[in-house]
Parts: C-alpha cells; sequence; structure tokens
C-alpha cells in the first residue's frame, strides 16, 4: 500500500513537473508607448478646466451631445455645504489641472482668463473647455446589530452573549464631464466617471473615516481617465516572444542565445538572430520573434512586412495575431502623429 501511494506520488510529481516545462513563461519585453489622445480635439491647442459644479447644482440635461453649454453657469459662486464634497472636487480639479499644465501637446489656460474674455468680449484664450458637475453624491451611514459571544457554555451553565450594534458608511460619487468647444459652446463628448466605497465596519459612529478618504484613492484613476481622453499618454506594453518546441538541439541552442539578447534588451541585435535561424531554418517561432522585436524597437513597417512574410509562408494563428497587433500599432502611431500635427502645425512626421 505504501509502495503504491509513494508510485502514485511520483507519478503526480511527473506530471506537475512536466506541466510547468510545457507552461514556462516565454520571454517579454516591456516597451514604453506613447498612446493618441482618445478624444481628436479637431486641432485644438489651448484647454481651460471651468470650475466644477456641485452636486446641489446638478441638472440632468436633455441629449447633451450636439447642444449648447452655458459657460456662465459654471463660474456662479457655489455654496458647498459638505466639506467632503469639496475636497473631492478640489483634489479631482487640481489633479486634471496638475496634468495638464506641463502636457507638450495642449496649454492650459487658466479658467480666470476665459471669464475674463468672456465678460469684456476679447479673444477666448481656450480652444476648448473642460466642464464638470457631480452628477450624484451621496454619504449613507447604516447600523446593524450582531450577537456576540461572550463566555462560552460550560456543563449546566449557559453560554452568554450581548448585542453589539456597528456601523457602516457608503460613499457614491458620480461626476459628469464635457469637452466644449469654445467657439460654439457645443459640446464636442461627455461622459461620465462613476465610483463607489463602503468602510470597514466599526462599533462607534464617530469612529467612521470620513467621505473624502473612502473616495480618495478613486480621485486618480478618475484624473487619468479625463486626461487620457484630452491628451496623448504614455502606456507600457509586453511583447511575448514565442518558444519553439523543436527537438533540435543546436537549433534549440540558437534559438536560446537569441532569446537571452532579448532578455537583456539587446533588440536589434536580438531579431537580427532570429531573423538568420528563419531564413535558414522557416522556423515559424524565429520569424515572428525577429518581426515582434521590430515592433519593439519602433520599425512598424518593417515589423509589418516581416510578419506578412511569415504568415505568407505559415498561415499561422499566432502570427495572424502578431500581425493584427502590429497594424493595430501602425494605426495608433498614424492617429497620435495627425493629432500632433493638428495641434503644432509641425510638417515632421512620425517614423513608421
Amino acid at each position: 500500500m505504501i509502495k503504491s501511494f509513494m508510485k502514485r506520488t511520483g507519478l503526480l510529481i511527473s506530471v506537475i513537473l512536466l506541466t510547468l516545462s510545457l507552461f514556462s513563461c516565454a520571454t517579454t519585453v516591456n516597451v514604453n508607448l506613447t498612446r493618441p489622445a482618445q478624444l481628436d480635439l479637431n486641432g485644438a491647442r489651448t484647454i481651460a478646466v471651468l470650475p466644477f459644479k456641485p452636486y446641489y447644482y446638478y441638472r440632468e440635461h436633455e441629449g447633451s451631445i450636439g447642444k449648447q453649454i452655458l459657460v456662465n453657469t459654471f463660474y456662479q459662486i457655489f455654496n458647498i455645504q459638505d466639506t467632503d464634497e469639496q475636497l473631492i472636487i478640489d483634489n479631482l480639479y487640481s489633479q486634471i489641472e496638475h496634468g495638464l499644465v506641463n502636457s507638450p501637446y495642449i496649454k492650459l489656460v487658466s479658467s480666470d482668463a476665459v471669464e475674463k474674455s468672456l465678460k469684456k468680449g476679447t479673444l477666448n484664450p481656450a480652444d476648448v473647455y473642460l466642464t464638470g458637475e457631480v452628477s450624484y453624491f451621496s454619504v449613507n451611514d447604516s447600523k446593524y446589530d450582531e450577537k456576540k459571544l461572550v463566555k462560552a457554555a460550560k456543563g449546566d451553565q449557559l453560554a452568554e452573549y450581548k448585542i453589539v450594534r456597528y456601523w457602516k458608511r457608503e460613499v457614491v460619487f458620480n461626476f459628469r464631464y464635457q469637452i466644449v468647444n469654445s467657439t460654439t459652446d457645443k459640446v464636442i463628448a461627455v461622459n461620465e466617471y462613476r465610483c463607489s466605497n463602503t468602510s470597514s465596519r466599526y462599533e462607534a459612529k464617530r469612529e467612521l473615516p470620513s467621505a473624502y478618504s473612502l473616495i480618495k484613492s478613486y480621485l486618480s484613476t478618475a484624473s487619468n481617465k479625463i486626461l487620457h481622453e484630452l491628451q496623448p499618454y504614455v502606456v507600457t506594453k509586453s511583447i511575448k516572444l514565442l518558444e519553439t518546441k523543436t527537438k533540435d538541439k543546436a537549433l534549440k541552442e540558437r534559438m536560446k542565445a537569441a532569446d537571452e539578447l532579448a532578455e537583456n534588451s539587446k533588440l536589434e541585435r536580438a531579431s537580427e538572430e532570429f531573423s538568420k535561424i528563419y531564413k535558414e531554418t522557416g522556423l515559424v517561432e524565429a520569424g515572428y520573434n525577429a518581426a515582434v522585436l521590430q515592433e519593439a524597437l519602433g520599425n512598424l513597417s518593417v515589423a509589418e512586412k516581416m510578419m506578412l512574410e511569415v504568415y505568407d509562408a505559415n498561415p499561422d494563428s499566432r502570427v495572424a495575431r502578431g500581425l493584427e497587433d502590429i497594424r493595430y500599432e501602425i494605426e495608433q502611431a498614424m492617429r497620435l502623429n495627425k493629432q500632433i500635427k493638428d495641434s503644432s502645425s509641425s510638417d515632421e512626421d512620425l517614423d513608421l
């Protein structure tokens, strides 16, 4: 029986080791890419962030896209009685302005300058506005009672319990924002960010965390979402190389050596080595890796040509996905190039 158990255990370990070898981590190359702004602002060079309206002043807009925004309504004096809501609004506003102030793609104009131009009827310094308002804000404190064991039962003595009251706080914050053409006051785009959070339980209501502290961690996500819509932004992309299943030891060693070059960030040399292997052996994985490393280097046209050659010779689903990804990157690069040209009137082309 013991021998049988040992055999089964040994077999299980062998299967696990085999599985791990089959699913070993492929080499991954991380590259930083600049993505185009998610919205096309039609060549806008300047932007102003108008004061945000608190929830008390929010009014539902019917058919917002294409309708006009009354910009002056964002300059009235808002009476915000809830300190937490004020802190949330101020934090979100400052994060968005901070994200725009050093932008190389669009110039931030102060809201005060826009207000002065509106009052005096002079040339508006902002091409577009970002307007925002709290579309919903609530703080709900709930209580519930829970029976808690004080003393366990022992012999004829019954267990003792006490009722403990607990408190929780739930906060909901929705922020609606629009991008507005300053010349026509027409809405270019409208969107909304929604978040909510619930505190841990506390025995005393006074111990509950503030509404602001419960929502604060979400505000950077909200500001980043908005900033990504307004201006190009950087992302880190992971590009995975393919592993070969060849039983040819010499070929496997060559693939491993090229792989190590990629791991050590010697992407150009790694691509050259994979390309040589592909030309000499026709190994699909080598051709694929050579192409995606050109993608990682930013040579998108070269990468597309190389991957297309591999696909024509080997209509592999992995190669098809690689080709699709390269073409997506070309599309993104062209869109970024257009946005930069439109905003800077530069004739410099992005290297594809």
